[in-house]
């Protein structure tokens, strides 16, 4: 018996630490929600699609805003791949959501997509270590089989972006002239050479992350690590699309390609942190890969 009290009591202090943080309240105003926990904050527009518009660490934003590009801004949710998929479909890229918050959760609702045949449940919550919890829920609400993977677009200004790399493949390529490789991550760091066209990188990954840095605050963006069998066709795992005169970044991230049955559920489940890293411009890429490292990257909410 005192065995069984104590392997609970441990599983009751695992939820509590790790879980979702059900006391989670979102401000609502004019269809923006607002959650906040010690000095990260966030924020989704119910009206622009359930889009993540805001990700802050004080006063520090690590958002692309719509001042500096008013249509493609925040973090958004398309279908892959994108030659199937594009221009993304409006219903589930622009239309409205609605919005429901319950045990800690903001649920955001797309408008059903007969073009795309598909529908977008959205939730996003703080876990109890103070990340964000980000779960995509499609539903193919067709009377035929789709075939698509979730694809997380995140657009950030300049700074030092980061990952590990994983199996060479022939879908390893880039244009960005600055990217490299050190010790199996990916590094980039906008700005040390002009950018006038668009540059974009595709590669495989591992580790189930990916990183960007920028006056003095971390982004890590942590997402179900895939095999090669599982990319979407023309994509890799990871993506960087730098935009022309360095306007800002993507950070991109692909889940698994499915074929997805009429009624079927695709879920695509994220966590991330944002965390204080004073380190300077230039940053020692082994203090932020330390950072990482020791951050609890499981997704189980």
């Amino acid at each position: 018996m005192a065995r069984i009290l104590k392997d609970a009591l441990v599983l009751l202090l695992f939820f509590f630490f790790i879980g979702c943080n059900k006391d989670t309240v979102f401000c609502c105003k004019k269809g923006v929600y607002t959650a906040s926990l010690k000095d990260v904050s966030f924020s989704v527009s119910a009206e622009k699609a359930g889009r993540l518009i805001s990700f802050r660490y004080g006063k520090e934003e690590m958002l692309l805003q719509s001042d500096v590009e008013p249509t493609y801004y925040g973090a958004t949710f398309w279908l892959s791949p994108q030659e199937w998929h594009w221009p993304p479909y409006p219903v589930l890229d622009e239309w409205a959501y609605d919005a429901v918050q319950k045990d800690g959760k903001l649920e955001l609702f797309s408008p059903p997509d007969q073009t795309a045949g598909i529908e977008v449940k959205k939730e996003f919550s703080f876990s109890k270590d103070g990340a964000v919890f980000i779960t995509y829920c499609l539903k193919n609400i067709s009377e035929e089989v789709k075939y698509l993977a979730p694809w997380d677009v995140t657009r950030v200004l300049g700074g030092i972006t980061f990952f590990p790399v994983g199996e060479a493949d022939i879908i390893n390529r880039s244009s960005i002239s600055d990217a490299y490789e050190q010790d199996g991550i990916i590094w980039y760091e906008m700005g040390k050479k002009p950018i006038t066209d668009a540059q974009k990188l595709f590669s495989t990954a591992k580790e189930g992350w990916i990183a960007h840095y920028r006056n003095g605050v971390l982004l890590v963006k942590c997402f179900p690590d895939i095999s090669l069998s599982q990319l979407p066709p023309g994509h890799g795992e990871v993506e960087i699309y730098v935009a022309p005169n360095g306007k800002y970044v993507e950070l991109e991230n692909h889940g698994e390609y499915v074929s997805l049955l009429p009624g079927a559920l695709l879920v695509y489940k994220q966590k991330w942190f944002l965390v204080k890293a004073p380190l300077g411009a230039n940053a020692d890429h082994k203090a932020l890969l330390d950072i990482v490292r020791q951050l609890n990257k499981s997704i189980s909410e």
